[in-house]
């Protein structure tokens, strides 16, 4: 991923992506998750998003990322809680309270992290990533997450191509990326009225079939190939 161009995002602070309010079709679906209050979920590319905050209020765990500091400082500003640092390696991170904000690159994350997860929430993370890297974000997911953890996926498709991210992600492409390793479900298709198609899937984690390796194994390996 473009680390350089997510740091100047931010310091010039073009955020258009950034929602003010709570995402609709995380408050309309979560639910179809059907997950136990405590669950840990995983925010991919997660910004200062208002999301994580919703989450936290249902009594999830979150574990937040981006690659942005200023990302990291602005969210954890919003909240009255304290705050406990510590770094590991290129991976900054801040504990508050439910909440651990990581800044830096989500294929940098430590196993244990992602072994625990019962969730992932993306809305911002796969139409931000070029082409060339959203197989090995799909494939990093489904090699780290355990049989029968959860993605809520939030997609899009405008009338024009854009050359900078959110990119346009067709159902055909998500089928591609997760088929294989995920049971998919569209929940919605949505045409708004400036003519962007939202979708929303829900899917979840197979089983492998090969035995040997567990998907944290192969989780360890993308992390020190890295």
């Amino acid at each position: 991923m473009d680390r350089a161009y997510w740091e100047e995002v931010w310091r010039e602070e073009d955020l258009g992506f950034h929602q003010s309010q709570v995402n609709r079709h995380l408050q309309r679906f979560w639910s179809r998750l059907k997950l136990a209050p405590e669950a840990r979920v995983l925010v991919p590319l997660c910004g200062k998003s208002l999301d994580m905050s919703w989450l936290l209020s249902e009594g999830h765990d979150v574990i937040g990322v981006d690659f942005s500091r200023k990302a990291q400082e602005d969210f954890l500003a919003t909240r009255q809680e304290a705050v406990r640092y510590s770094q590991q390696k290129d991976l900054y991170l801040a504990y508050q309270g439910a909440l651990l904000f990581v800044a830096g690159d989500v294929f940098h994350l430590r196993q244990e992290m992602l072994r625990s997860v019962d969730a992932v929430y993306d809305r911002a993370a796969l139409v931000a990533l070029p082409p060339a890297t959203r197989q090995n974000y799909a494939f990093f997911l489904a090699q780290c997450l355990r049989p029968g953890a959860q993605i809520l996926l939030v997609t899009r498709q405008a009338p024009e191509e854009r050359l900078s991210p959110p990119f346009n992600i067709s159902a055909e492409e998500v089928d591609r990326l997760y088929g294989t390793n995920f049971r998919i479900e569209r929940l919605q298709r949505e045409e708004r009225g400036d003519g962007v198609i939202e979708e929303v899937y829900l899917m979840k984690r197979k089983t492998p079939k090969a035995f040997g390796r567990l998907p944290g194994d192969a989780c360890e390996a993308r992390q020190a190939s890295s």
